[in-house]
């Protein structure tokens, strides 16, 4: 379990107030059984008004406040919401920041291949995540044992679905029908035959910059396909779920985890016939210095145990800021779900990036985030962040469920909470020790390899 030791936050930050009050427009509020129905009487008298139901799976709803009311008038309001019967938590609806990235052995014929130190060898790259050797001893990513394919959520500004590197990996909805402006499915999404935007609530994954794009191509840009670059797994299939990263809600990311949601369930109640085999999602985006743990931010670790219970780990960048997160907070890296995979930025030489936070207690694992040539709309872009080191790592989540073998494969089926705890483990029991992440949980960088090798023996 994580948590967090001498925290020094200001009053208003972990309260959501202040600030954030004068930018979001409402609180986030769990039911119980009965639902809002009988909270709304004393939430009109309070002028507060139910909103949209953004989770069905989990009984969540935004409830409004008049921009009107000031900080403390808000602070009573949430007071009188946590205090209601048939409420289980409730808090604001927090505005997050992108966590922004700053321009700057086997091998495929990717042309632009040797460019990407991250993959290379341990004798061209300290900071390498050994990926060739993985590939040449493993394979290069793709099914599981029964021959499913395997997907990797990314939640992120917008993506070039028709990149030249990922326009074969992106996840297919097999009952849906694309761009006909009609559920076909009847799972209550339109047109997501390849994942959906939560800005447009359809189907059309419109880039909003380079970011998306950029972290698609790190989990899973098509190698050896004689264009470009490749992912830390070849054949992996990416779900492109866009929000908008500036003035991002929390609602808004808590309705990307319950698509996912939803989708893992239906693919595990069905035996793979319908739904997705969700193993990761990928979130570059949170909070700066907040206390997870404080109960001003309870839908973080619902939602993270309620996708690891299904078998999903969630990949999370850390803040882009040299600080120890253990001690300022932040939110998600800093929550306590043993689901979450918290990850800061390797460079080539090995050592931490400068700009990159840390946290012995909160911060499990590095990987390489610094420079990192991948995919960008209509071609190729090297960029620095916590950004790019975090799909490494949920592209590696990935991997290692293509290296397990039957009796893996069973143990996915029996109990997918327990063996994703198992995947989480052999990723951070495995990690390349070193004196420059002696302040991470693990200690160490990212070594698919040396993942795999335990994963190849379960």
């Amino acid at each position: 379990m994580k948590g967090l030791k001498n925290l020094a936050i200001v009053a208003t930050m972990s309260l959501g107030l202040g600030t954030v009050a004068n930018a979001a427009s409402g609180f986030i509020v769990k039911f119980k059984n009965d639902g809002p129905r009988g909270a709304d009487l004393s939430l009109r008298a309070s002028d507060l008004n139910i909103g949209e139901q953004v989770s069905a799976e989990l009984g969540i709803y935004t409830v409004e406040f008049p921009l009107t009311l000031n900080s403390r008038s808000v602070e009573f309001a949430l007071d009188d919401l946590r205090a209601q019967s048939n409420v289980e938590y409730a808090q604001m609806d927090h505005v997050l920041a992108p966590r922004d990235a700053r321009a700057f052995e086997l091998t495929p014929d990717d042309p632009r291949f040797g460019e990407l130190w991250s993959f290379a060898g341990l004798s061209s790259s300290a900071g390498s995540s050994n990926a060739t050797k993985a590939w040449d001893r493993f394979g290069t990513g793709g099914k599981d044992a029964a021959g499913n394919d395997i997907v990797v959520a990314v939640i992120d500004g917008g993506f070039d679905m028709s990149h030249e590197d990922l326009v074969d990996n992106w996840a297919v909805n097999r009952d849906e029908i694309a761009n006909n402006g009609k559920d076909d499915d009847g799972n209550g999404y339109v047109d997501d035959k390849n994942g959906f935007s939560f800005d447009t609530n359809n189907g059309s994954n419109i880039p909003s910059g380079r970011h998306g794009t950029h972290v698609a191509g790190i989990v899973g840009a098509r190698g050896n396909n004689g264009v470009g670059v490749a992912g830390i797994n070849w054949d992996v299939k990416v779900l492109p779920l866009q929000v908008n990263m500036r003035g991002l809600s929390t609602s808004k990311v808590v309705k990307a985890y319950t698509y996912v949601v939803k989708q893992k369930e239906l693919f595990l109640r069905t035996n793979g016939r319908k739904g997705m085999n969700i193993v990761a999602t990928n979130s570059s985006f949170g909070y700066d210095r907040a206390n997870c743990n404080s109960g001003d931010f309870p839908v973080w670790n619902d939602m993270y145990d309620r996708m690891g219970r299904l078998g999903i780990l969630s990949a999370a960048a850390t803040a882009n800021r040299s600080y120890d997160i253990d001690t300022v907070g932040d939110v998600p890296t800093g929550c306590s779900s043993d689901y979450i995979l918290a990850v800061t930025n390797t460079q080539k030489d090995g050592s931490k990036n400068y700009g990159a936070a840390w946290g012995k207690d909160n911060v499990d694992l590095s990987a390489p985030g610094t420079r990192i040539l991948s995919t960008v709309p209509g071609g190729y872009s090297s960029l620095t962040g916590t950004s790019m080191a975090t799909p490494h790592v949920a592209g590696a989540v990935a991997y290692l469920y293509s290296v397990g073998g039957a009796n893996f494969g069973e143990l996915t089926k029996r109990s997918p909470g327990r063996t994703a705890k198992a995947v989480k483990d052999a990723l951070l029991n495995s990690v390349r020790k070193s004196d420059a992440f002696d302040l991470t949980v693990s200690g160490g960088t990212l070594d698919l390899y040396n993942a795999a090798s335990i994963i190849d023996g379960m």
